[in-house]
């Protein structure tokens, strides 16, 4: 009989990987909310969202089927959307809701231990989901020496040589070289000072802590245990060191999450584990925090301008205008950010960017719905943008893709008239199928069974009027969704 074949090592281990895609983005305010955080949107000349660009540049190492992604459970469908986009076939189970947002620390516990059941040596590529990267070819030979090195058992992170003194990143100081282009990691320093960074530019021999990192799962949980015992137990008392199918149930994850703390990872462990090493690289790396860093990777005019959309400007220098619809004109100024949505402005001095999360603070306690919510809502069929809103009534613009359409519904509170203004619309309403092209119109009574969808080619759009005692976004009983929600 024939030997069976062995497994090589890189079979036995095999890479897998998991993208962090929570957060809410607040000093990229007023483009980014809680709704639709920045991981969801695009920051540069291309047409993909930060988390369909990190999603890309991880899959060219690693099958889209080994990558998970974790994300605040509302934000659960838009991750499935954006990702088949651009792979047509990635599981629904593949995207992990967290219940609550509870920083770094228990999303990568939670899928280290996720990943562990399906492949217990299995080594974990995590990337942040709100990088710009454009060295790509740098960033999969680092990653493969980084896999090579945690299948050795150890933990690895990817920094990026600094190129300025950055008071709003991590360091990473690194000491002797482990192997070429690998060293001992000998502290994290967070955020410094000024001086302090210009001295850590000078000195040489620290990376910015880009949130790129590769571990060896075993290794990864054995460091969990010994440095943060409180979470790593939370988690095991629930589910079980031996309870492959628990870390897919939501009601056992909201348990789990509901005693948790919220910490980062780097905090709570990478800062003590000794197991640590780095490879420092130039990649030419930005994670898009702040509207400086938008603004020093975006393309500029002869006056040091980045602008984009609907503006004008005259005797304007050095500054960041993002028009939207409404004109945008500026005269003598220089070192701004202006960025324009249709239901806000924001007018900031580039040296205040990072004062911005501190005023969505300030507008939250003021009650003002735009620090969450903006006027265009993506959903998964499309999006609608609230026109003009008054007491009983309510005017939006829907978009539906095409192939997409809304879910069979139901309102108790309002009623409904749609204007067809482009594109071709497929109706349920009452039982009865309609076809509606530009100008056709129907009305939707209260409590009337309706669905529309798109049935063309192009972009389906039309104008909703909506008038009732209530017009809430919670006023939906869904009969039937193609999506999954209730």
């Amino acid at each position: 009989m024939e030997a069976s074949k062995q497994a090589s090592p890189a079979e036995a281990q095999p890479a897998y990987g998991l993208v962090v895609a929570g957060g809410v983005g607040t000093r990229l305010w007023p483009l980014s909310r809680s709704e639709t955080p920045k991981q969801f949107l695009s920051f540069t000349n291309g047409a993909q969202s930060l988390l369909q660009s990190t999603f890309a540049r991880l899959s060219r190492s690693i099958a889209p089927e080994r990558i998970k992604t974790v994300t605040n459970l509302s934000h659960s469908t838009m991750v499935l959307e954006q990702l088949r986009s651009l792979a047509p076939d990635y599981p629904r189970q593949n995207v992990l809701g967290e219940p609550f947002g509870k920083n770094s620390a228990p999303a990568i516990l939670w899928g280290a231990l996720h990943i562990h059941c399906e492949a217990p040596d299995a080594v974990l590529a995590v990337l942040w989901s709100d990088a710009h990267i454009t060295k790509e070819d740098l960033f999969d030979a680092n990653l493969k020496l980084a896999v090579e090195m945690a299948r050795g058992g150890d933990l690895v992170a990817i920094g990026v040589t600094p190129t300025r003194p950055e008071t709003g990143l991590g360091y990473i100081q690194f000491g002797e070289p482990v192997k070429d282009g690998v060293f001992a990691v000998k502290q994290f320093i967070e955020k410094p000072d000024l001086p302090t960074a210009e001295k850590f530019l000078a000195e040489g021999g620290y990376a910015w802590n880009a949130g790129i990192f590769v571990f060896n799962v075993r290794t990864l949980l054995d460091e969990f245990a010994a440095h943060a015992p409180g979470l790593n137990d939370i988690f095991l008392a629930h589910g079980g060191k031996d309870a492959r199918h628990d870390w897919s149930d939501p009601e056992l994850i909201e348990s789990i999450y509901e005693q948790v703390t919220a910490d980062s990872i780097d905090c709570l462990l990478l800062e003590k584990t000794r197991k640590l090493q780095v490879i420092p690289c130039d990649l030419d790396w930005s994670d898009l925090g702040a509207w400086d860093v938008v603004y020093q990777g975006a393309p500029k005019d002869d006056s040091g301008n980045a602008i984009s959309g609907n503006v004008v400007t005259a005797s304007t220098k050095n500054s960041l205008i993002r028009g939207g619809r409404r004109l945008i004109t500026t005269v003598g100024v220089e070192n701004l950010v202006v960025v324009d949505t249709d239901d806000a402005l924001l007018i900031c001095d580039m040296a205040k960017v990072q004062q911005v999360k501190q005023l969505v603070e300030t507008l939250k306690a003021h009650g003002k719905p735009e620090a969450e919510q903006s006027a265009t809502t993506v959903r998964p069929w499309g999006s609608f943008t609230v026109i003009y809103e008054g007491e009983g009534f309510k005017l939006k613009i829907i978009e539906v893709q095409p192939g997409q359409r809304l879910s069979l519904q139901t309102h108790k509170k309002r009623a409904e008239h749609w204007v067809v203004i482009e594109g071709e619309a497929q109706v349920v309403l009452a039982g009865e199928e309609l076809t509606l092209g530009p100008g056709d119109a129907c009305h939707i009574p209260r409590e009337t069974v309706h669905r529309i969808g798109n049935a063309g080619d192009g972009v389906l759009r039309f104008v909703e009027v909506q008038y009732g005692d209530y017009l809430g976004e919670d006023d939906i009983e869904r009969i039937e969704d193609i999506y999954g929600r209730s």
